[in-house]
């Protein structure tokens, strides 16, 4: 590889030591046989250093689509209201401000025209600080751009209402890790909404807002949606830009919508969707926002047997997972079966690969999520969020001491796989290749696949002073049908089907036999095969109302 030019400055900070020192980092520690060859090295990396400060020097390059318009969209009555609080009973609020397009009217409505929306603290608002759900960012990250979707949110009409909180670092599948406080289930205070986007659940359930827009890296939009007995949605992997969304992982960033019905979420996925031309993540299959297809004016089908022709595949292995409670598993299948009076077909399909997904997605998520959390996040072509990335890195002590027992166990674990098995990552990847060819195939033979959305109904939050093990134990098993999803790509949406109390085990006071918890039916389709699940879930939404099941 060429070298592009050997000059160097008097006051260049390179010595023969610092030479030595990088090799001794390489695997068990280099050493160099020539001192020659030290000599000589010394030089070239001196000159690697003149052009990377050549490069930091320069100004950085903004794209123009992320630029904020506030004339045309003003942030006003910015607040942030306690946790607690009559304004945030549930914990919801990261914090209130509203924006809305001062020229559009109503004589030229916008597909979102009169819809209120709330974005979750990790998507960029310009002006609008973001915690990301926690404090080893202080003071917070204020963004100076606005994510794409916050951009077509916004021209298509909606009024964004506010930040919704998000678990710290977006890292945590439970609600009682943000930096705000914890964030409590509208069908259950004191019990879990799920995470990460757990404020983003709470506000729409309890009428904060009409729709949200989450984050999903391993079941983050479609758990909150479960256990709050909401509609959600992680699109085909690229289908929605993640352009200006604080990332943990590329390859498993989706975002996407919660909202109360599957119109609503017809309704804002076609606002959303389609390229942009910055995130890389997008293949050459992403349409282009114009050629979004309308999913919310093509729910309805047509006939008198709505489902007819159409095949539902109960995927065996998602109900022999462990952690799953086996009166969710029950409460799924239930509801499946209900299509076939809808005039499907409803069969058993088995995919045996499905049980060690689960284990595929979490090493692939360790291993390059790790790179991420120390600041190492390269090889793709996007806009980089350079201004974050300089107030958390180079990683200082109170930052890691601030970061939550789910982010240290992640990159302790990134840390282990690398050190101790370089190849891991790459037998991983081979394997989720299979995986997703698994699930293509099963997908030729039926139109969906169905699981269990999560293992188990809302759970208590943990007690105060809980160890590292007691908080992350909240949570384990809760996703272990989400993430599969975000490792092959393929489109996986939640909607709620029925309720049941908690178990035995999660009984706090003698009422609480008598909640009625929500619970989530997962339902998976082909890559960009997002209008015939939307059309699926609309169906069975229409003939059944979930609250009664």
């Amino acid at each position: 590889m060429s070298v592009v030019s050997l000059v160097v400055k008097d006051e260049n900070p390179v010595s023969e030591d610092t030479v030595h020192n990088l090799a001794l980092e390489i695997n068990d520690g280099m050493v160099f046989s020539n001192p020659q060859d030290v000599k000589d090295y010394t030089i070239l990396l001196a000159a690697f250093h003149e052009s990377a400060q050549t490069v930091l020097e320069l100004d950085d390059y903004v794209p123009g689509a992320l630029k904020p318009d506030f004339t045309r969209f003003p942030r006003e009555t910015v607040s942030f209201p306690r946790t607690g609080t009559s304004e945030n009973a549930l914990g919801g609020w990261a914090c209130k401000v509203i924006i809305q397009d001062k020229q559009q009217d109503s004589a030229r409505k916008g597909l979102l025209y009169g819809k209120s929306i709330v974005m979750k603290d990790c998507i960029a608002v310009a002006g609008v600080p973001c915690t990301l759900g926690s404090d080893a960012i202080d003071p917070p990250w204020v963004p100076s751009i606005d994510a794409v979707i916050v951009k077509r949110v916004l021209e298509a009409g909606a009024t964004i209402v506010g930040k919704a909180t998000t678990e710290s670092m977006c890292q945590s599948a439970s609600s009682f890790t943000s930096c705000t406080g914890p964030v409590d289930n509208p069908y259950a205070p004191g019990r879990t909404t799920g995470g990460s986007s757990s404020g983003c659940a709470a506000l729409v359930a309890s009428n904060g807002a009409d729709m949200a827009i989450g984050t999903d890296q391993g079941g983050s939009v479609r758990m909150p949606c479960s256990f709050c007995g909401l509609v959600g949605l992680k699109p085909t992997f690229g289908l929605i830009p993640y352009t200006g969304i604080a990332s943990n992982e590329w390859q498993h960033d989706y975002t996407g919508p919660l909202c109360k019905t599957v119109y609503d979420t017809a309704l804002l996925l076609q606002v959303l969707a389609g390229t942009d031309g910055i995130d890389d993540r997008a293949g050459p299959d992403c349409p282009h926002p114009r050629d979004v297809p309308p999913y919310s004016e093509n729910l309805e089908l047509p006939g008198i047997q709505l489902l007819k022709g159409k095949k539902i595949g109960i995927l065996k292995e998602a109900f022999e997972m462990p952690a799953l409670d086996s009166r969710v598993a029950e409460k799924v299948k239930a509801a499946a079966a209900l299509f076939e009076d809808l005039g499907a077909v409803v069969e058993e399909i088995s995919i045996p690969l499905h049980s060690i997904a689960p284990t595929l997605w979490m090493v692939a998520n360790r291993c390059v999520g790790g790179r991420t959390r120390l600041g190492q996040q390269a090889g793709h072509y996007q806009y980089y969020m350079n201004d974050l990335h300089n107030m958390l890195f180079p990683l200082k002590q109170q930052s890691w001491e601030k970061f939550i027992p789910a982010t240290k166990n992640s990159q302790l674990n990134a840390m282990y796989a690398w050190k101790t098995s370089p190849g891991l990552y790459g037998k991983t990847m081979n394997k989720i290749m299979e995986l997703k060819y698994s699930y293509d195939q099963a997908l030729e033979l039926v139109d969906c696949l169905i699981l269990p959305t999560v293992s188990f109904v809302a759970n208590t939050h943990p007690a105060p002073g809980s160890t590292a093990l007691q908080q992350i134990m909240k949570s384990v098993g809760q996703g272990i049908n989400c993430c599969p999803f975000n490792a092959t790509g393929h489109p996986a949406l939640s909607i709620p089907i029925g309720t049941l109390p908690p178990p035995e085990s999660e009984l706090i006071t003698p009422g609480d036999i008598n909640l009625k918890l929500p619970v989530g039916m997962q339902m998976v389709g082909k890559w960009w095969g997002e209008q015939g699940l939307l059309q699926l879930a609309a169906a069975w939404e229409k003939a059944y109302d979930w609250t009664t099941h």
